[in-house]
This record gives C-alpha cells, structure tokens and sequence, in this order.
C-alpha cells in the first residue's frame, strides 16, 4: 500500500514539473507585447477651400453730373451750377475673382473675395435750346456734350452663403456680402458740337478732366448652385448683384481751373452690377 501510493505522489511530482518547465518554456519562447495605442488620424484644414471665377458684367446705367464754374460778367463772383448728364453707361466687361472660405456645417459657408474689372464709360448732355458750345444765344441752336472715359475696379468682399441641400450632386444656395470696392476713373475727354437746326455740326471744343479715385461700401446678393465634380471640386455658377455707393468722377479741366475752379467737377451717384459667374470651389483636407 505505502509503495503504491508512493508512486502515486512520485507521478504528481513529476506531472507538475513537467507542467511548470513547459509553461515556463511557452514564456521564454513566446514573449508578451503590450498593444500599441490606438492612432487616431487628425484632419489638417478640415472646412477650408480655395476658389476662383470668371465672370460676365452686363452693361449698367451709371447716374452722373457734374458742376459748372465761372462768372457772368468780369467783375462778378464765381459760381458753381450742378448739371445732369442725359445718360451714363457703364459697358459690359469680363470680371475675374478668388477668394478662400470655410464650411461651417452641411449649411452654412463664407468666404473672403477678391474682384477686378475694368470697363469703358460714356455719357452725353445737351445745353439748352438756343444756347451754342460757347454759351452764346443762337437762333435754333444747342450744345451736345459727349464724355468718355475708362474705369477699373478692384473689390473686397466677405461672403456668407447657405447651402439648400444636395440633391442628385448639386446644391443650390443663397448669400449676401459687404465690402468696398475701389473704382479708379481714367481721364475722361468731353467732345462738344453745335446742333443747329437738328444737323449736328463740327466740334467746337474737346477738353481732358483729371480722373479720379476713391473708396466706396458695397454690398452683394447672390444665388446659384454647386456641382460634385469630385469629392474635393465643385462647380459653381451663379447670378451676382453688387451695389456701390456713389463718389467722384473727375476733376475740372486745367483751363477751368487755371480761372479758379477747385474741387471734384464730375461724380456718380453710385451704380448697380449684374453678373453671370462660373467657377471652381477645391476643398483643402
């Protein structure tokens, strides 16, 4: 009996050794790794986007005048008398912009722009009835004025959009803008001819006035729609309408100033443009 169970307790010894060796080979033969860190990618300029577009400017109706200068006889005080153009226009042009934006959330965008055009002007008046080039009273006889000129613009512009949705890859929108625009007038030539009964005649006279510069509010109204040309690219076309306030046109010739005459002579009395725009919006991620 003591040798049976002798051998019993023998067979456990040795179970359990053998057991202990090979786990303790398993550890040395298979080592422990803690699990790394899980690594979370971060977005860099998640939101951003860079756009540019071309445009096209319709023709607009500028409101202008301008102030007269001189005394009525050689002893009398100078004076000023502000006169209205018939008509102004603006001629049609092509517009170019970019700007860089954000997007907020599914609905709403903004974005900072910056527009350049550059655009012929003219504009003509006729005197009085019987008044010649000169201001001499003649029977049937009247003064038409034609002016010319060029101006450039530069606009700045920030921008707020929301987007209506996205259906089938496109995604109208609606949005408004302030900003200032810098319009620069060329020197501007005046071509005065006498009508004499109805038949317009030679030129009297043709001066130059000194162009004129300056900064002026601005606001925009758009409303358009977006395309999914990629993930990252979309197309953009859209009706603009942009608002500048008034300002000055020209300065008075130098004959009229050598006699005394200071100040702007010509202003506008701000204007409206509407544009057709495409471009492309590249999103930055």
């Amino acid at each position: 009996m003591n040798a049976v169970v002798r051998t019993i307790l023998l067979g456990a010894a040795s179970l359990a050794a053998l057991a202990s060796a090979a786990q303790a080979a398993d550890i040395i033969e298979q080592p422990y790794y803690e699990p790394a860190p899980e690594v979370v990618p971060v977005e860099v300029g998640s939101g951003w986007y860079l756009r540019g577009d071309v445009s096209y400017d319709f023709e607009s109706d500028l409101d202008a005048g301008y102030r007269t200068y001189g005394p009525l006889c050689k002893n009398c005080s100078p004076f000023y008398e502000t006169q209205e153009y018939d008509g102004f226009k603006i001629e049609e042009n092509a517009n170019v912009g970019v700007g860089v934006g954000y997007q907020f959330n599914e609905f709403l965008r903004g974005d900072l722009t910056a527009h350049y055009w550059k655009s012929d002007a003219h504009g003509t008046d006729t005197g009085g009835f019987g008044i010649d080039c000169f201001g001499v009273a003649r029977s049937s006889s009247s003064c038409v004025s034609t002016d010319k000129t060029e101006m450039t613009a530069w606009e700045l512009m920030a921008n707020a959009y929301v987007d209506l949705g996205t259906y089938a890859g496109f995604t109208p929108y609606v949005g408004a803008g302030v900003g200032a625009v810098h319009i620069e007038y060329d020197a501007l030539t005046n071509t005065a001819q006498n009508v004499v009964n109805g038949q317009v005649g030679a030129v009297a006279y043709t001066g130059t006035h000194p162009g004129l510069e300056d900064w002026r509010f601005a606001y925009a109204l758009m409303a358009g729609a977006s395309y999914d040309l990629t993930q990252a690219l979309k197309l953009d076309v859209g009706y603009r309408y942009v608002n500048v306030e008034e300002g000055d046109m020209f300065g008075f010739d130098k004959d009229t100033a050598a006699g005394g005459a200071v100040g702007t002579q010509g202003f506008d009395k701000g204007f409206d443009r509407h544009t057709i725009q495409a471009g492309l919006r590249y999103s930055l991620f």
